[in-house]
């Protein structure tokens, strides 16, 4: 991340959702409510940044404030198709994370100062050790799942190399509630967030593996052998 991209940001439009967005990720949205239509020119009118906040109880019609201090994550806006009567499906791109300072504005919809922010700085042995010992098991989840397909190209291709940026990337890829997704958005330390993740995925793995195997019982009409 450029020095320059995290300086703090005096009036984003905020977008709170009942889901996470993590730097690296992309997210299909569907804009169709008044007040996220005005949000979403006002964004477009402004760099096409805005911010997307975690908020369990968001929803239609339903005005979710946010706190100072919380998370969320800046988003871009990469790709954008109008509909009838002023709706819109977008993609967006998340690109750092960010803490609230203050609401500027409540309606038509949030405005606010935030703080982009990164990991703290740790121990760059350390943090590489933890990354190298969990990045194969982390491709092997990737696979099991069907997120990356298996080719000639090496997989690692198609992940980040650097262990914050990594660590990130997989927590939106793997299937976990939206609280826990939020726990590791908000988290500065990056060994912990590898170390969190490493379970993680070794439940994940396992629960992929069982879903195979009942399949394949299914399959052979529970005929397989069991010893």
């Amino acid at each position: 991340m450029e020095s320059e991209s995290l300086e703090r940001l005096e009036a984003l439009p905020l977008f709170p959702l009942a889901t996470v967005l993590f730097p690296g990720a992309v997210m299909p949205l569907h804009i169709f409510e008044e007040r996220y239509k005005r949000m979403i020119r006002f964004a477009t009118d402004n760099g096409g940044l805005f911010g997307l906040s975690y908020r369990a109880d968001a929803g239609v019609d339903i005005d979710s404030f946010l706190d100072p201090g919380s998370v969320g994550c800046l988003a871009k806006i990469s790709a954008s198709m109008p509909l009838e009567e002023g709706r819109m499906n977008l993609i967006a791109a998340g690109v750092v994370r960010y803490r609230i300072v203050e609401l500027k504005q409540l309606v038509p919809f949030l405005l606010a100062t935030v703080d982009p922010f990164r990991d703290d700085p740790e121990q760059d042995s350390e943090v590489q050790e933890l990354f190298t010992e969990i990045r194969g098991l982390c491709v092997r989840f990737l696979v099991v799942a069907g997120i990356l397909n298996e080719s000639g190209d090496p997989l690692d291709r198609n992940l980040p190399e650097e262990a914050e940026a990594f660590s990130l990337l997989l927590s939106s890829l793997l299937p976990l509630e939206n609280g826990a997704k939020q726990a590791l958005l908000e988290m500065t330390s990056t060994s912990l967030r590898l170390t969190r993740l490493k379970s993680h995925v070794v439940t994940a793995i396992a629960d992929y593996n069982n879903h195979q195997l009942m399949q394949d019982r299914a399959k052979g009409n529970g005929k397989g052998s069991l010893g």
